[in-house]
């Protein structure tokens, strides 16, 4: 069973979305996410997909999301081992670079060593490994007050 409740902004807060691993078979809802390329799909067939996020795996072509970036209310980056670091770039990207002002969701494999990092790079939500406690993570956001790398990176 998952755990019930998620990080977002900083804070302990009950979970807000559904991650599904496909298109369901009865009707899409607000808050329910669904793979990238799916998500591609419906909004190019004309779909309503409002308030409908999209799971965006480290392999996924981010550039092509670019232009519908102000459709999408929520990413979910998905993390399947705390090593693979591809969604950390997307993050980047999709935040920084190109101003995306929705909510960035982590999860999968995601510890709580990695939320500073993740928060840097612009995710504001978390959704835990289920060994981990979300009270004690969100504790780790004020363990650091000052970080040795340099400013903004260009694109």
């Amino acid at each position: 069973m998952a755990e019930p409740r998620m990080i977002l902004d900083g804070a302990v807060v009950p979970r807000r979305f559904t991650l599904l691993d496909g298109v369901p078979d009865g009707p899409l809802a607000p808050g329910m996410a669904i793979p990238c390329h799916d998500w591609q799909r419906l909004h190019a067939a004309g779909a309503d997909l409002d308030g409908i996020g999209l799971i965006l795996e480290g392999h996924c072509d981010v550039a092509a999301l670019r232009e519908h970036l102000d459709d999408i209310p929520f990413i979910a980056l998905h993390f399947p081992k705390f090593t693979d670091g591809r969604c950390y770039t997307h993050a980047r990207r999709i935040r920084h670079f190109w101003g995306y002002t929705g909510t960035l969701l982590a999860y999968g494999d995601v510890l709580r060593d990695q939320l500073v990092y993740l928060w840097r790079v612009g995710v504001n939500a978390f959704y835990l490994r289920q060994d981990q406690d979300v009270h004690e993570a969100v504790r780790s956001f004020s363990l650091y007050t000052a970080f040795y790398q340099y400013g903004p990176v260009q694109a």
